[in-house]
């Protein structure tokens, strides 16, 4: 099991005022937003089979140590999958003084999820999006305002300012995120359909839930990720942005939010885009602007199917099946992948912290909850 740099972490006493409950979310149906999981009293974000994003105080106010679990579903006491966690890194020099800009880290699992739809990480000119009044959703696993924790919960809202350009300003006025939210996604939708994540849940701008959320971006620290994983994290841009897909720059999720399907399927099974054409030329050039259809739930061993349907009339569109052959067609979402479940392995965390200290308010996560890590 890793641990921080410091023995401080490990012992650190957190003064924080009782925050007031978050207003204007609504609990998320079964198998909606599915990437967003919940990491022992915070958030995370699937953005890669194998990756998951969340923000770096989550580790260190755990005395870092890395959530033992990845656990999807709606209800953090009865997760539909748990999958091991095998090592967490936070972004180096992050520690509380150190303010906002910073407060990224990324977990690996030990099994690669691959039946999950993946909303990829808005990247290159799709963060031209970013600006006031952009409308986001943004979904978590922390307090609300009934006082529940640890139900999925989502709330739309929009983006107020940015904050140089690592942190986004968003929320308020009743619509926002709290405790446990930390680490969470804040999503939005493109033009073509499809949708991004973009955000991270760092902190609050007070001790009331329902006031201004600061979130850091994902795409100024994507480098960092792939080269400490080797792991491509965005399959349709370079890590500086550039415009250069791969033939996994497609199927990408044009309705998360709504529950179609189980997890015995990862709940795929709803439309899915086309090659995405959203900064040039989609995968194998072309124009990218046929139209999709919606895909059949395909459970041949083929792989086969998936091909006839609705026209989504979106552009670059092309069909989503739920695919549950083990081998896959191209272009398929993959395997009903529920390894792991009762996996009761532990994970490690390869954090990096100087000497702790106390800054701003942060948006923790729910410490009270800390105490059930490693439950199961």
């Amino acid at each position: 099991m890793g641990s921080v740099t410091t023995a401080q972490a490990a012992e650190l006493t957190v003064p924080m005022p009782e925050p007031d409950p978050i207003w204007g979310g609504t609990a998320s149906e079964d198998c909606a937003w599915p990437t967003t999981v919940f990491m022992e009293g915070c958030t995370g974000t699937l953005v890669h089979p194998e990756v998951v994003v969340l923000a770096s105080h989550c580790l260190f106010f755990a005395g870092g140590q890395a959530p033992a679990f990845a656990e999807f579903g709606t209800n953090s006491d009865a997760p539909d999958r748990q999958v091991p966690v095998d090592t967490c890194t936070m972004y180096p020099g992050w520690q509380p003084e150190t303010g906002g800009g910073i407060d990224v880290a990324f977990c690996t699992l030990s099994e690669p999820v691959l039946d999950v739809p993946i909303v990829p990480i808005l990247m290159g000119c799709e963060t031209e999006v970013l600006g006031p009044g952009q409308e986001v959703t943004l979904v978590g696993y922390g307090i609300t305002d009934s006082g529940s924790f640890g139900i999925k919960h989502e709330v739309v809202t929009t983006i107020n300012n940015l904050e140089g350009d690592t942190e986004v300003n968003l929320g308020g006025n009743g619509t926002s995120s709290c405790n446990g939210d930390s680490g969470g996604p804040a999503y939005l939708q493109l033009e073509d359909g499809s949708w991004r994540v973009f955000g991270v849940t760092s902190r609050g701008t007070s001790g009331n839930c329902a006031d201004e959320s600061i979130y850091g971006r994902i795409s100024p620290y994507v480098e960092w990720m792939e080269d400490t994983t080797g792991i491509d994290v965005t399959p349709c841009h370079d890590v500086d942005g550039t415009w250069n897909p791969s033939d996994a720059c497609t199927e990408f999720p044009l309705e998360p939010g709504t529950s179609l399907s189980g997890w015995e399927a990862g709940c795929a099974g709803g439309m899915l885009s086309g090659p995405a054409a959203t900064c040039g030329d989609p995968f194998g050039g072309g124009e990218g602007t046929g139209t999709g259809t919606t895909g059949d739930a395909d459970t041949g061993l083929d792989g086969s199917g998936g091909d006839s349907g609705a026209d989504t009339e979106l552009p670059g569109g092309t069909t989503g099946d739920a695919d549950t052959d083990p081998g896959g067609s191209s272009g398929s979402t993959g395997d009903t992948d529920s390894a792991g479940q009762d996996d009761t392995g532990t994970g490690s965390c390869s954090c990096q912290t100087d000497d702790p200290g106390w800054g701003p308010l942060w948006m923790l996560p729910a410490l009270a909850v800390l105490g059930r890590r490693r439950r199961r």
